[in-house]
C-alpha cells in the first residue's frame, strides 16, 4: 500500500511561511518518505517536491480542508499546517511505524506527539508499545497538531461553518459520539513548535528556523518582541482560565463529583461572580450525571447548527 501524503493546510495569507517550513521541513527530516502537498487558495507553491491544491476563495477552514482532501487519492493523511516547525531530526522509522500501526488497528486519529498525553494501552503486541489512548473527554482530542488521520473519521468532524477553533473544541465532544479510536504515542516521534501566533512571527519560531539555516522574511509579517509576546499571551489567560474551570466543574459533575465541582464552580464566581455560564451549571451539576450529559449534548448540537446555519448564510451571500 501507497504512503499516505502529507498535506500541509494552509491560506494565501501565509504564503511567506511555504519556504521556511519545507526548507526546515527538509533538514530536519531530509528522509521524509511521504507525498507532500500542500493546500491553499489561489498561489502556487514553487518548492520542487511539493504538489499545490488549489481550493479558491475561503468558505470556512472545515469546507477547505474537506476541499483538499478530495484531491488526495488515500485512505489516511499526515496532516500539518504551515507554522509548525520541526526542531529536531526526525527519525523516520518511528513515524513509519506509527503508519503501520494506525492501519492495522484502524485508529481514526493517532497523534505523532502527546499532546494530550494519552493512556497507556494494555500489553496487547509489541507492536503497541509506547503507544496510548486519547480518551473521551480529554481536552484537545481533536485538534490541529500534527498527526496520521483516517481521512473517513476527519470527514466526520470537519463540519460545515467550522473554523479550526469549532473544529478543536466543538470536535472533541462530537468525537466521543464516534466508534473510531484515537491514540497517541506516549513520547513524541516529532519535536515541533507553532512559529506564529496571531499573525505574527514568534522569537521561537524565528530562532527555529534559523538554528536549521533558514532567514524568515520578517518584511512579509512582524515579529513579536519576547515582551509583547508575554503580555499578549497574559492577557488571554483570565478567559483561558474561567474556560478551563468551567470544563472542569463539568467532568466533576459528570463522574458525580457533585462536591468537586460546586467548589470548582465557587472558585471561579470568587474571580467573576457575573459569571453566567457557571450560575447555569449550577442546578444541573445538583441533578447529576445524567442532566449534564444532556446539557453537554444540547449545548454542542446547537453550536453545530449555528455554524452551519451560518455558513449557509455566507454562502448565500455569496451567491447573490
Amino acid at each position: 500500500m501507497a504512503l499516505p501524503p502529507l498535506l500541509v493546510i494552509s491560506c494565501d495569507r501565509y504564503s511567506d511561511l511555504w519556504e521556511p517550513f519545507f526548507r526546515v521541513l527538509r533538514a530536519r527530516w531530509p528522509d521524509c518518505p511521504f507525498p507532500l502537498f500542500l493546500g491553499t487558495n489561489h498561489k502556487t507553491c514553487a518548492i520542487d517536491g511539493v504538489t499545490t491544491i488549489n481550493i479558491g476563495d475561503d468558505v470556512s477552514w472545515t469546507s477547505g480542508v474537506r476541499a483538499m482532501l478530495d484531491h488526495l487519492d488515500s485512505d489516511d493523511v499526515i496532516l500539518f499546517l504551515e507554522d509548525f516547525f520541526l526542531i529536531e531530526p526526525v527519525d523516520t522509522a518511528a513515524v513509519l511505524r506509527l503508519v503501520d500501526v494506525a492501519r492495522k488497528h484502524r485508529i481514526g486519529s493517532l497523534r505523532l506527539a502527546p499532546l494530550p498525553a494519552p493512556t497507556p494501552l494494555p500489553a496487547l503486541a509489541s507492536e503497541v508499545d509506547g503507544i496510548g489512548i486519547v480518551q473521551p473527554g480529554d481536552v484537545y482530542r481533536v485538534s490541529t497538531q500534527p498527526a496520521i488521520w483516517r481521512i473517513e473519521t476527519l470527514r466526520k468532524l470537519l463540519l460545515p461553518g467550522f473554523s479550526a477553533w469549532d473544529f478543536e473544541h466543538l470536535g472533541t465532544p462530537l468525537s466521543a459520539e464516534l466508534d473510531d479510536p484515537f491514540w497517541g504515542p506516549l513520547a513524541p516521534s516529532i519535536v515541533y513548535d507553532h512559529g506564529v501566533e496571531k499573525g505574527k512571527w514568534k522569537p521561537e519560531g524565528v530562532a527555529i528556523c534559523r538554528a536549521a539555516g533558514v532567514e524568515p522574511d520578517l518584511s512579509a509579517r512582524p515579529l513579536f518582541t519576547a515582551a509583547e509576546l508575554k503580555s499578549h499571551l497574559a492577557a488571554a489567560e483570565p478567559a483561558m482560565r474561567e474556560y478551563a474551570i468551567q470544563r472542569d466543574a463539568i467532568d466533576a459533575f459528570a463522574r458525580g463529583e457533585r462536591a468537586a465541582g460546586l467548589r470548582l464552580i465557587a472558585r471561579g464566581l470568587r474571580r467573576r461572580p457575573a459569571a453566567l455560564p457557571l450560575w447555569a451549571l449550577v442546578p444541573f451539576g445538583i441533578a447529576g450525571p445524567r442532566a449534564v450529559a444532556w446539557l453537554r449534548h444540547r449545548h454542542l448540537h446547537r453550536k453545530i447548527d449555528a455554524a452551519r446555519r451560518n455558513f449557509e448564510r455566507k454562502l448565500a451571500g455569496g451567491a447573490r
